[in-house]
Formats: C-alpha cells, sequence, structure tokens
C-alpha cells in the first residue's frame, strides 16, 4: 500500500517563486511540483507545520500568488541540496482561483517524456 496524500495528479513544474511567513520574512523558493489542492517547494526558509504562508510563483510572464497552510516541512541534508534547506508541503484551497489557473495551464502543457538509452 502507498502513502497517497493527494487527491489531485501532481504536474511537475520548476517555477520560480517566493515564499512569506506569518512573521513577514521571505525568501526565494521554487516548486518541484503543483496539484489542485497545493504545492511541494525547495526553500531556505525555515516554516513550522501549521504556519500560514503566501506564496508567488512566475508562469510565463505572470506572477501567481496565493494564500496556503505549511503541511510538511522536511529539512534537507547537504548531499541533497547545498542551495535549499527545506522541501515544504503547502495546501491551497482547491477552489482558489490563482491555483485553479495555475494547475489548468499546467496540464495543458506537454508531457516530456524521459528517454532511456540503450
Amino acid at each position: 500500500m502507498t502513502d497517497e496524500r493527494r487527491s489531485s495528479t501532481r504536474r511537475t513544474a520548476s517555477l520560480a517563486g517566493e515564499l512569506e511567513s506569518p512573521q513577514g520574512k521571505s525568501a526565494i523558493a521554487i516548486t518541484r511540483d503543483v496539484s489542485a489542492g497545493g504545492l511541494l517547494v525547495f526553500t531556505r526558509l525555515r516554516l513550522e507545520v501549521g504556519a500560514s504562508v503566501k506564496i508567488m510563483v512566475l508562469y510565463k510572464d505572470e506572477q501567481v500568488s496565493f494564500p496556503g497552510t505549511v503541511l510538511r516541512e522536511q529539512t534537507l541534508t547537504p548531499n541533497e541540496s547545498t542551495l535549499w534547506r527545506s522541501k515544504v508541503a503547502i495546501g491551497v484551497d482547491p477552489h482558489d482561483p490563482a491555483l485553479t489557473k495555475l494547475y489548468a495551464a499546467l496540464a495543458d502543457q506537454p508531457a516530456i517524456l524521459e528517454r532511456s538509452e540503450s
């Protein structure tokens, strides 16, 4: 049995962005994936599970912002990344129009297929 936490498909997406903590601290971030209910991001900002955050991402020439809640935070080791301190799962209201628009736009992107060398 798998530990599937998501009710929608995750779209792999490396989008530049910024996270803002409840204390007003902000830091750069990059998304790893986006789903209809949230995002997984890499960041240097330390966040507590349950914290309310604001996230802004750039998609094409558009800045997309929405509020979210930290669902999970995992500290990364230096072997995993020397740039990012943590991997953070952020839940967003699935009815948020900005997230809905972003998720739909990513779904319309052609899939990137990995090819193995023979």
